[in-house]
């Protein structure tokens, strides 16, 4: 099936299905950044969504799709974090069992978070952990396979999709005239769908999608013009890392609908994260590196009406201290 034949019809009805689970996050005119920038930056601060990032839209819609039969088998995906949190927070509202399995590197605080919302017992859940995002990939399709759990891809899903056009709406409800809308990239789900929804409202908008320079997937494959082999080094932003599935849905939408993609270094993505905290906001690397690419494209936004798309915060605290350079003692007052 076409997967730019999403309509704003089905955007809308998506949205419908998943808000009773979910907030309308805000969107924060930042008046540090736009006096930096010399525009006006506006932040869709989804690191306030429930479970601290944007995923859960996508599960929620998944697991609100299914039939009662496949709801009883319970469903599985494999996680850097922020996925099998999103996921084990729906199955648990839906009473669905979850099974998530994570490389043993996981960010504490992520493991923390899922361990929290995932009563594992009384829903009939399983955390695994293995060596490495994709050993845990391979080892989820399998026991899909064997034991016919669900599998719930990340982002190659044309429900995950759709959920992450729901993020366009709500920017559009809340600036209408937003000219240029920035957003983090991993395989693509959120920045597909928001390419689709915001461009099914107003085809003038610009799409640009962010990538980390050592795990650049996307950004090769659109200069391209095709999926090739691209060398991939570890990142700070693992929620944006790792090999993308060559098959995904994902690719001919942002193909044919993104207006630039920009890559930037852990550098940036540090220097991001010491911006939101500044601004009381805690945000974990991967939510950071849209603002992060902000300073790359200063005299193109001149003017504009910015919306940045901040899509997680859960990070540890010795972590988010060690990245920034800071003890514990040192930074007071974060409201997240």
């Amino acid at each position: 099936m076409n997967q730019s034949n999403i309509t704003l019809q089905e955007f809308i009805q998506t949205h419908k299905r998943i808000r009773p689970y979910i907030r309308h996050t805000p969107l924060e005119y930042s008046e540090e950044l736009s006096r930096l920038y010399k525009s006006d930056i506006y932040l869709k601060l989804e690191n306030l969504q429930v479970t601290g990032s944007f995923k859960p839209r996508g599960s929620l819609n998944r697991l609100l799709t299914l039939d009662e039969i496949d709801r009883k088998r319970g469903v599985i995906a494999p996680s850097a974090g922020n996925h099998g949190i999103g996921l084990a927070y729906a199955a648990k509202r839906l009473n669905v069992p979850a099974h998530v399995y994570l490389p043993k590197d996981a960010d504490l605080g992520k493991v923390q978070s899922l361990e929290m919302v995932q009563s594992l017992e009384r829903y009939g859940s399983l955390l695994k952990f293995f060596d490495s995002i994709e050993e845990a990939r391979l080892s989820a399709l399998k026991a899909a396979k064997e034991k016919g759990y669900i599998f719930l891809s990340a982002y190659n899903d044309r429900t995950v999709i759709s959920a992450g056009g729901t993020v366009g709406l709500e920017i559009l409800d809340d600036l209408s005239d937003v000219d240029t809308v920035i957003t983090c990239m991993g395989g693509g789900g959120l920045t597909s769908g928001m390419c689709l929804a915001l461009k099914c409202v107003n085809p003038k908008i610009e799409v640009w999608g962010i990538q980390t320079k050592n795990s650049p997937s996307l950004a090769v494959w659109y200069q391209n013009g095709k999926a090739t082999p691209v060398d991939l080094k570890p990142s700070i932003a693992e929620g944006l890392s790792g090999p993308i599935d060559p098959e995904t849905i994902t690719f001919p939408i942002i193909q044919k609908h993104i207006d630039r993609i920009l890559t930037v270094t852990e550098e940036d993505i540090i220097d991001a994260i010491k911006i939101m905290l500044n601004s009381q906001y805690i945000v974990e690397p991967s939510g950071a590196a849209g603002v992060a690419a902000l300073k790359q494209c200063d005299e193109e936004l001149n003017g504009r009406k910015v919306a940045v798309v901040v899509t997680g915060r859960n990070i540890s605290w010795s972590r988010l201290t060690s990245l920034v350079g800071h003890t514990t003692n040192t930074i007071h007052c974060l409201q997240y």
